[in-house]
Order: structure tokens, then C-alpha cells, then sequence
């Protein structure tokens, strides 16, 4: 037993100096999302990215300021098990009922409540998918919304995983209301990998 304590905390140690070097990857194609969201009218002052090359224990849903030219908020983000339950590898699809996340660009809509009174989030905001990679995320309910409440401080893969959802922290999901009321125009999450 002693053993296995020392070893799970040699892992989370591990972990946290891993998670001190791991560099915050904006896209190379940062300079075409700003093209898209000019041209589509969607806002030029922010974006949201998901880097899903990431692991889920490494903070990697990011506010992307186009003015300052830099990331300015992040957080940890699930990404969809599907069926599999799969916590360590992150697969990607648009089928209907798949269960995993999908990538590309998805226009942010509006805060919706939820009905299902047995589900950890209240609340989450509509995605609508842009590309055929993600055509069907409205169809499949996909949504950015609160995840665990741990997502603040949690260094292993972020749990509960969502279902394709970009489950994310309660303080992202704070500023994310905050971005979405002061903007006139629509903002743009662009996932990745």
C-alpha cells in the first residue's frame, strides 16, 4: 500500500511540473480567424480556442484577445468520451449520438437552461457548428457549460467528461458571460487539434 501511495504521488507530481513547461499553443491559422470573424461579422476583440492536443488535465480552452494578440483566460476543457469511455485519448466526430467532441469553428449562441434536473450544469450556451466537421452540434446539443466543480484546481483528466460538450470551469464560464453581454456581435469558438 505504501507503495502505491508513493507512486500516485510521484504521478501527480509528475503532472504539476509537466503542466509548468507545457506552452499555451495558439493556432497558426490565428491571422485566418481573424480574417473569418472580419469578413462573417463576427467580433474582432475576442474568440474563444479549444486546443484539444492537449491533454484534459491541462488547462486548454482559451479567451483570445485579436487586440492585444494574446491569450488572456484559460481553463481546463472535457472533451466527449464517446462510447468507449475513453479519458486519455481524444477521438473526434459529427455523428449524431457519437458522444465525442468535434473540431472547427462554431458560432457561440445564446445561454440556455436546461430540463433535465438530474444533469451537474443548469445551464450552457447553444453552439451552432460552421464547418462539416461540426455541421451537427446544435442537432446533437452541444454546448459550452460549467463542468466539475474541481475543473478550477483538478490536475488529472477533467471528470465528469462531457458527451461532445465543452464542459469548462465556473469562473471561465463567468467571463465568458461577461464577453458574450459586452459584444454586439456573435463570437466565434474555434476548436483544434
Amino acid at each position: 500500500m505504501k507503495k502505491f501511495l508513493l507512486i500516485l504521488c510521484c504521478l501527480f507530481v509528475a503532472i504539476y511540473v509537466a503542466k509548468l513547461f507545457i506552452p499555451n499553443n495558439v493556432p497558426s491559422d490565428i491571422s485566418e480567424i481573424y480574417d473569418y470573424c472580419k469578413e462573417n461579422g463576427y467580433s474582432t476583440e475576442y474568440c474563444f480556442l479549444t486546443d484539444f492536443s492537449k491533454p484534459s488535465g491541462i488547462k486548454r480552452f482559451y479567451i483570445y484577445s485579436f487586440k492585444e494578440n494574446k491569450i488572456i483566460d484559460k481553463s481546463l476543457c472535457a472533451h466527449g468520451l464517446g462510447r468507449n469511455y475513453n479519458i486519455f485519448k481524444t477521438t473526434f466526430s459529427n455523428e449524431i449520438g457519437s458522444y465525442y467532441s468535434s473540431l472547427g469553428k462554431y458560432k457561440v449562441g445564446k445561454l440556455r437552461a436546461m430540463n433535465n434536473p438530474n444533469i451537474l450544469f443548469k445551464e450552457g450556451y447553444n453552439l451552432f457548428g460552421l464547418d462539416s466537421t461540426n455541421s451537427n452540434a446544435l442537432e446533437r446539443g452541444i454546448l459550452i457549460h460549467k463542468g466539475n466543480p474541481e475543473f478550477e484546481t483538478f490536475p488529472l483528466p477533467c471528470l465528469p467528461v462531457s458527451k461532445g460538450c465543452f464542459a469548462v470551469s465556473d469562473s471561465m464560464m463567468e467571463q465568458i458571460e461577461v464577453i458574450k453581454k459586452q459584444s454586439n456581435k456573435p463570437i466565434l469558438l474555434y476548436a483544434y487539434n
